[in-house]
C-alpha cells in the first residue's frame, strides 16, 4: 500500500467534539496507510497526534522543545529548510514585517507541515477553522496548500464523514495506474 501524507491542523480553540473526531480520524487514517504531518500545538495538532502512532507522524516544531514535545517524531527545521519555509510564509502573510521572529517561525513551520517548503507536498490537508474560514496560523497553511493545488478538507465546513470519503477518493486516485 502506498503511503500518502496529510497535514492535520487547526485552531487551538477547536471545539471538543471536533478534537475527538480528529483523534478518531487520525487513527483510522493511520490504519489506511496515511502519514500525519502536524505542528505540535495545543488543540487540533495535539488531537491529530494523539490518534496517529509515533511511526506514522511527523511533528514539525518551530524550535526544539516547543510545547514540551520531544521524541523521534519531532522535527525542527534546519537553517536552510527554515529559510525556504520563511520565504513562502513571508510571501503569503499579509503583515509579515510586523511579525516577531518567533511568530515568523510558527508561520514558516506551516510551509513544512504542508510539505511545500520541503519539496514534499502533502496529498491533502485536514483542518478546522471557524466556519471553514481562512484565518489565523491555520489560514497560513491553508493559503500555502491552495497555492500549491493541495486539497483542503475543512471540518469547519464539512462533516467528518465527508472528509473521510474525500480522503478515500484521493487514496484511490493515487493508487490507480
Amino acid at each position: 500500500m502506498t503511503t500518502l501524507t496529510y497535514a492535520g491542523i487547526g485552531a487551538r480553540a477547536t471545539p471538543p467534539s471536533i478534537l475527538t473526531a480528529m483523534t478518531v480520524m487520525a487513527g483510522w487514517l493511520a490504519r489506511q496507510g496515511w502519514h500525519l504531518n502536524s505542528g505540535g500545538a495545543a488543540g487540533a495538532d495535539s488531537a491529530f497526534a494523539e490518534g496517529a502512532p509515533a511511526g506514522q507522524r511527523t511533528l514539525y516544531l518551530p524550535w526544539s522543545g516547543y510545547n514540551g514535545r520531544t521524541g523521534p517524531d519531532c522535527r525542527v527545521l534546519s537553517p536552510s529548510e527554515l529559510e525556504s519555509c520563511m520565504a513562502i510564509a513571508a510571501r503569503l502573510h499579509p503583515a509579515w514585517n510586523r511579525c516577531w521572529p518567533a511568530v515568523r517561525k510558527l508561520h514558516a513551520r506551516n510551509a513544512a507541515i504542508v510539505g511545500v517548503g520541503l519539496g514534499r507536498p502533502v496529498d491533502a490537508v485536514v483542518a478546522w477553522t471557524p466556519g471553514g474560514a481562512i484565518t489565523g496560523g491555520t489560514g497560513m497553511a491553508i493559503r500555502i496548500a491552495i497555492e500549491a493545488g493541495i486539497p483542503v478538507l475543512n471540518l469547519g465546513a464539512m462533516p467528518p464523514r465527508a472528509v473521510c470519503e474525500r480522503l478515500l477518493a484521493i487514496r484511490r486516485s493515487r493508487s490507480s495506474p
